[in-house]
């Protein structure tokens, strides 16, 4: 919230709504205190919210299993693509006869690449305009958030098909860093950013497994880079 108007704004809607008994918004602790009339979930106060703009209400309490598991459910889709990243890139090894740590990573930032990439290219006009809030080349040169779903194919391709391997390993430390740097700075300002990795097509907040993802990128394309130099 960054004014008393998104703070009324927020309170008469869920004032209105036949489960609330009283409401009340604090703008500067940024809490809502709600009395209702049932038992009422975060999703479904949130459905509220978000109605009104990029607000989201997050539970203040101590129960941290409840909140792991409310913040599990809410990544489900960005969790389930990396379990088949990680599935998939794992299982490519299993004909080989030794483990290679290199090739697993190839095969991993290939399939990484390759299904985000589809993702992002469903709705590049959609993608662009949330990916440019964070990414801070984007922020500096605009046309980079129309380019980076192609980018990030071809990078697929010279990953799977193990060419041009550092160019791809350069370009993709850039990137990740250009992004993992504008998550960073969102999560610090607590700015409520709809996450661009997995395309417009799918309603995703900027966290920090969205800040995770982009650290295991640049880690494993760090590496590369060291083990060919």
């Amino acid at each position: 919230m960054t004014c008393q108007g998104c703070a009324d704004s927020i309170d008469n809607a869920l004032t209105s709504k036949e489960f609330t008994i009283t409401s009340n918004v604090n703008l500067d602790k940024s809490e809502l205190t709600l009395e209702a009339n049932k038992d009422i979930t975060l999703s479904e106060i949130n459905s509220v919210v978000k109605e009104l703009g990029n607000y989201k209400i997050i539970n203040s309490g101590s129960d941290v299993v409840n909140n792991f598991i409310e913040f599990i459910i809410s990544k489900k889709t960005l969790l389930i693509a990396l379990l088949i990243v990680l599935l998939s890139s794992i299982l490519i090894q299993v004909p080989l006869e030794n483990f290679l740590l290199d090739n697993w990573m190839i095969s991993y930032m290939g399939i990484f690449f390759l299904i985000f990439s589809f993702l992002k290219l469903i709705d590049i006009k959609g993608f662009s305009v949330t990916f440019s809030r964070y990414d801070m080349i984007s922020k500096i040169i605009p046309s980079f958030a129309i380019i980076y779903p192609f980018l990030e194919l071809i990078l697929a391709l010279s990953f799977l098909s193990k060419s041009f391997l550092f160019i791809a390993y350069l370009l993709t430390l850039i990137c990740m860093t250009s992004q993992c740097i504008g998550v960073f700075i969102s999560l610090q300002r607590k700015e409520i950013i709809r996450c661009a990795c997995m395309g417009s097509s799918i309603n995703l907040d900027v966290s920090y497994l969205t800040l995770f993802e982009n650290l295991i990128m640049i880690i494993m394309s760090f590496y590369m880079i060291i083990a060919l130099v």
